[in-house]
């Protein structure tokens, strides 16, 4: 180490990219609620493979604190106290058509999974929005036979073969192979 060159403190090395992705995505899942990524990379283990095919959380809607109204006497008296509803957050989840049915007679045990996921009852409410689920596809090497030779030669001597009609399906092989 140069005599000149300091030492940052807090730094040990290289670091792995996954390191840097909670403060990338961060911003992002902020503004759809979601406190972290993994409710959306554990989605199939939290529902189950068969519901994660055609499901996928949109949008978390926390509940809003509660506004602070003037008290007076004469109002407390005048109106009823509303009823309690339970807060809690509403998970929007994107289902595609042809699943929305199973998904509305499973939502309570949809809500199960996901409120012992994370731990408390969190979410009391789903709502459905129907549209396409885009799933990432795993990357696929193309076909072999988008790729051209680019050797013009024949692969082998092909006179030697003594059938006819196997020799014929080697030429229009190698015909093919080099066009």
């Amino acid at each position: 180490m140069a005599p000149n060159q300091k030492i940052r403190p807090g730094r040990k090395g290289p670091r792995s990219v996954g390191s840097f992705l909670p403060k990338i995505t961060g911003k992002v899942l902020a503004k759809k609620g979601f406190p972290n990524m993994s409710l959306i990379t554990d989605w199939p283990a939290i529902v189950g493979p068969e519901l994660a095919e055609f499901t996928c959380p949109e949008k978390m809607n926390w509940p809003r604190p509660p506004r602070e109204e003037p008290q007076d006497a004469e109002a407390l008296n005048a109106r009823p106290a509303p009823p309690q509803r339970q807060r809690g957050i509403t998970l929007k989840l994107r289902v595609e058509s042809h699943g929305v049915l199973e998904v509305q007679y499973s939502l309570e045990a949809i809500i199960m999974r996901i409120n012992s996921y994370f731990g408390y009852r969190a979410v009391t409410e789903l709502r459905i929005i129907q549209g396409p689920v885009k799933r990432a596809e795993p990357a696929r090497q193309k076909p072999s036979d988008h790729i051209k030779c680019q050797s013009k030669k024949p692969l082998a001597d092909l006179s030697k073969i003594e059938d006819d009609d196997l020799r014929n399906a080697f030429l229009r092989l190698d015909a093919a192979r080099r066009s």
